[in-house]
């Protein structure tokens, strides 16, 4: 009979583990700007504060533990920039693209976050991400480029990796709201379609946005 006792005390407590699962998976979609900081701006957040265009992003994300999170994402968007003070031999060129950007992060919360912990309602967070940029880019024609400009016509491909933050917030059990920031770094002029010898190289993306998100609890 003792032994009877023990072995349901052990499935009980079990099953109710199982009902506190951490795991989860979340749906995530939202909007924002993005600009860049480049070769055509004099790579200036300031200049480029007036020159913001927007973006949509969604993401798919297990969050494996209270506190940890890895992401798939796609984000669409675009960046403008207009060269007018001649920086690096351009004067009155604008940089037109269109950006396609699938994602990975890895996403950690400062506290516990999910359906156990409504005490933690807003949770500021961190996260790394590396992703593959594909970009198209128009020219401006009625203006003189210099001769040995090189010009990057139909997709390219660039890399990019960096990281941001963000603050989420609980409205019920499944769905949040939040808002973040991502910085990341562009090696390489893909991203504005054309480029002079001996620029220095590599692009710096801006993305903000404010979104929903939607969790799925692996385990009820």
């Amino acid at each position: 009979m003792r032994v009877f006792y023990l072995i349901a005390a052990l499935s009980l407590g079990a099953a109710a583990f199982a009902q506190r699962s951490f795991q989860a998976i979340n749906l995530r979609g939202g909007t924002g700007t993005s600009t860049y900081a480049g070769d055509f701006n004099g790579a200036s957040f300031a200049a480029a504060a007036s020159e913001v265009r927007g973006h949509a992003a969604s993401s798919i994300g297990f969050q494996f533990q209270s506190r940890w999170e890895l992401t798939l994402g796609l984000a669409y968007g675009s960046i403008y920039a207009l060269s007018t003070e001649g920086v690096n031999g351009f004067s009155g060129i604008d940089v037109r693209s269109n950006y396609l950007q699938p994602s990975l992060r890895i996403q950690n919360y400062s506290m516990p976050y999910g359906r156990y912990w409504k005490r933690n309602g807003t949770v500021p967070y961190w996260f790394g991400q590396i992703s593959g940029i594909v970009s198209q880019s128009s020219y401006n024609t009625t203006v003189p480029y210099p001769g040995d400009t090189e010009f990057h016509e139909g997709s390219n491909f660039s890399p990019a990796y960096g990281g941001g933050i963000g603050v989420v917030h609980r409205l019920s059990e499944h769905w949040s709201w939040f808002v973040e920031g991502a910085l990341q770094n562009l090696p390489g002029d893909r991203l504005e379609g054309f480029e002079r010898p001996n620029q220095e190289g590599g692009d710096l993306l801006l993305q903000l946005r404010l979104g929903a998100q939607y969790a799925i609890y692996t385990w009820d």
